[in-house]
């Protein structure tokens, strides 16, 4: 009986269709594919809130979004609304003597669509408060002294404030 079955034109089309199936999922691939995401690549990046030089400290991370994707080879590797960081490098708030306040924010990295960190380079964000020293001291000198205390004004940076930094390295996404 065994012998039958074994001799059967069933049992070797099954055969033959499990062999096939066995070969197309052993040498199937998982459907990832690498492509290169070159160094200079531009990244279209926007400011989620409004900065403001009075309500930050140094070395504290602000949130970008990435405004739209960003292909290589085709491929999307870096998807718009993506969350991109940066570090305030300096900050200082208004001062008396009219002195402005400033801020500068370096735009440090983003994640792609594999969850690697792309590194960036450039499009550091700076923006300096209203000067009023000019007032400050001529309104000192011939209205009030007190006058020599009005300060300036802080820096602010809006919400969607666009600032495009590069790719620092060529390096492999997979997509």
């Amino acid at each position: 009986m065994i012998t039958k079955i074994q001799n059967s034109v069933l049992m070797k089309q099954f055969a033959i269709l499990l062999a096939a199936w066995f070969l197309t999922v052993s040498f199937k691939s998982n459907g990832k594919s690498e492509v290169v995401l070159t160094a200079g690549t531009n990244i279209a990046l926007e400011t989620i809130s409004m900065i403001q030089s009075d309500l930050v400290s140094v070395g504290q991370t602000i949130e970008f979004r990435v405004k739209y994707d960003v292909k290589a080879e085709g491929k999307v590797v870096v998807a718009a609304g993506s969350t991109a960081k940066g570090q305030v490098m300096r900050a200082q708030k208004a001062k008396g003597f009219g002195k402005e306040g400033f801020l500068e924010v370096q735009l440090k990295s983003v994640t792609a669509v594999d969850g690697q960190e792309v590194f960036l380079s450039g499009g550091n964000v700076y923006q300096e408060g209203e000067d009023k020293q000019t007032v400050a001291i001529i309104l000192g000198l011939f209205v009030c002294v007190l006058f020599l205390a009005m300060k300036g004004k802080n820096a602010q940076v809006p919400p969607g404030y666009q600032v495009t930094p590069s790719v620092a390295t060529t390096m492999s996404i997979k997509v």
